[in-house]
């Protein structure tokens, strides 16, 4: 995952920028009754991601034809946002276009692969209608991250996903991806998590439903065998110049220059993978 400086437009103002492009008067009208209440619910969403409990927030699981807020219904306020919002010549479409201007270097912060191209809803606007356009809601992400993550929702602390505007420090900082060779021909690897032993058992948790509910260990392997297939002729140079061991200092290197950039990517991981096995060093690289 990839940290992101949360937003910080007002999400009231950027409902109302919504709302205020709707021509229907009588459906504008009910959706500004509703403003005070979207900037409650952004604040209740604030103060629960702040503390990890995002899970806590109760769903809307009413049908898209019966009133969700006010008297506005599901589908009406899901609509400000695909609507009002998403649409490229609406007035809070530079909205969109900032939120998604964040990701950082263009990439998805949920996988660090993809190229974000669309906002997700970290909670689904299904569930959370009130929560459509709220900023801190709509986080950067590639087709595969939005589109592949379910839309159930958790039940439970451990089964929330990362959240890239709320969950920094040690999920950052420390590393828990990691990855080992298969000997295949060619080699191939596997992704897994193990988080550091002093995390608690949510949070170590909270990674491996991540890794699992983004499906990175499929993804990530996809990745690295195009990885794998373009180190072959360069690993064949050090081998013939510097033996087995010039190998490994240069997977070494590779590695620690991509955990300087991100100790949870899936290079870290593979780079690492790759040097500590004597068999991919020794020639494995070959097959």
């Amino acid at each position: 995952m990839r940290a992101i400086i949360a937003p910080n437009e007002d999400p009231q103002v950027v409902y109302q920028t919504c709302v205020n492009s709707i021509t229907d008067e009588n459906l504008r009208y009910r959706l500004n009754e509703i403003t005070n209440a979207i900037g409650t619910a952004a604040l209740e969403y604030h103060n629960r991601a702040t503390s990890k409990q995002l899970y806590t927030l109760p769903s809307n699981n009413c049908s898209n034809e019966e009133i969700a807020l006010g008297t506005v219904s599901k589908k009406e306020l899901t609509s400000v946002y695909s609507s009002h919002m998403v649409g490229k010549t609406k007035p809070a479409r530079y909205i969109y276009d900032s939120l998604l201007s964040r990701a950082p270097l263009g990439r998805c912060p949920f996988c660090g692969t993809g190229y974000a191209s669309t906002l997700d809803h970290y909670l689904p606007k299904t569930k959370y209608p009130q929560l459509s356009v709220v900023p801190i809601n709509l986080v950067p992400s590639c087709k595969d991250c939005n589109t592949g993550k379910s839309s159930s929702i958790s039940s439970t602390a451990g089964q929330q996903n990362l959240h890239p505007y709320y969950d920094h420090q040690y999920f950052i900082d420390e590393q828990w991806l990691y990855a080992e060779v298969l000997y295949t021909k060619p080699a191939t690897i596997r992704f897994y998590v193990l988080a550091p032993n002093h995390w608690d058992n949510t949070s170590k948790m909270r990674v491996q439903s991540h890794f699992e509910d983004f499906k990175l260990a499929a993804r990530y392997s996809i990745e690295a065998s195009n990885q794998i297939a373009c180190l072959r002729d360069t690993l064949s140079h050090y081998r013939e110049s510097l033996g087995t061991e010039g190998v490994r200092k240069h997977l070494i290197v590779e590695a620690e220059t991509s955990s300087k950039q991100h100790k949870n990517s899936w290079q870290t991981a593979m780079f690492q993978a790759l040097a500590n096995n004597d068999w991919y060093c020794n020639g494995g690289f070959y097959e």
